[in-house]
């Protein structure tokens, strides 16, 4: 299979770029290269992958680069609410806009499979008593989370019998990746153990799923590979039912993991972002299973921390 992947440079596009090249796929990488190439370093000289920079802002570049691919899988992005909140109109630009690009593109050129990596923060904040589903209705509450829902409706809406769109609401990432971000949870909690000895935690109360990047990767695999009819026109959450954990909790785990490191709680209740995720569908319809716990990925971290794998790793190439 010949894979277009839109933002294949970034914190999990690179993990899923070496996922597709190594089970045998022809790569294509179409990447804006904000934080530069270095993470696809490694697969620069090797047959079937291709780097193309370019925006997917641009709808004349991605009418010349999808033709000839079999799929599209979708994570250019302006990522997380930070990033959106400093920049709204290119994050709509890019976030929306860009997908209706992308989606148009891959119509015109015939291709088969379209994947949209999407988010979980789509579900704002749900009874912490219960696990909401695909089926759940969507509280988006940034600008981040609102492209992501219109742009949803819109590549589930193209559904047809010779196009066949996913979405995939992917849990909080984390996960040591080429590109690293350290903005997010696991690998924040982690770096604050590791070099202040002490984390400190806003809104302990809150619940977030988490998942691995290779198992995002392992996802998005797992659904260019099924039966068009099983994931056509789908929403699938991506992660594990255990992997749902309250930011109290994920402070414990990174404590017992880096010892004599301390945890403070500061209360703060503005951000109401909460929410507690079902994962049945993907495992009964696709049966992925995580192969990755928080508290592997979080040992993770921590190892490649001691061992020095960045030399500063608050510098702001990680973190978007």
């Amino acid at each position: 299979m010949k894979v277009l992947v839109l933002g294949g440079a970034g914190y999990v596009g690179s993990a899923l770029t070496r996922k597709l090249w190594e089970s045998g796929h022809d790569v294509t990488v179409f990447d804006r290269l904000l934080f530069g190439a270095e993470s696809l370093a490694p697969m620069m000289s090797r047959e079937r992958f291709r780097l193309v920079r370019g925006d997917i802002r641009h709808a004349e570049q991605l009418e010349q680069i999808t033709p000839g691919h079999d799929a599209v899988v979708v994570l250019a992005a302006i990522v997380g609410e930070p990033a959106c909140n400093r920049d709204p109109q290119t994050a709509v630009e890019t976030n929306l806009h860009g997908a209706r690009n992308a989606l148009a593109a891959a119509q015109r050129a015939g291709v088969d499979r379209f994947v949209f990596g999407s988010t979980c923060s789509n579900y704002g904040v749900s009874d912490p008593n219960a696990l909401v589903d695909e089926r759940a209705p969507l509280q988006p509450l940034s600008t981040y989370s609102e492209t992501k829902v219109q742009a949803e409706k819109e590549i589930l809406a193209s559904a047809s019998e010779l196009f066949h769109p996913t979405v995939l609401r992917f849990s909080t990432a984390f996960g040591v990746s080429e590109r690293m971000r350290f903005d997010l949870l696991v690998s924040d909690f982690t770096r604050a153990a590791v070099k202040e000895g002490k984390v400190v935690v806003y809104g302990e109360q809150f619940w977030r799923p988490f998942v691995h990047i290779q198992d995002i990767a392992k996802a998005v695999e797992l659904v260019l590979g099924a039966p068009s009819q099983t994931v056509s026109g789908e929403v699938f959450n991506v992660g594990a039912n255990d992997s749902n954990t309250q930011k109290i909790e994920l402070a414990r785990q990174v404590q017992q993991q880096v010892s004599g490191s301390e945890v403070e709680f500061v209360k703060k209740n503005e951000d109401p972002r909460s929410y507690r995720v079902d994962f049945t569908k993907v495992r009964e319809r696709l049966e992925f299973d995580t192969d990755w716990t928080v508290q592997r990925g979080i040992r993770e971290v921590h190892e490649a921390l001691l061992a020095g794998v960045w030399t500063d790793p608050y510098a702001e190439r990680y973190r978007n």
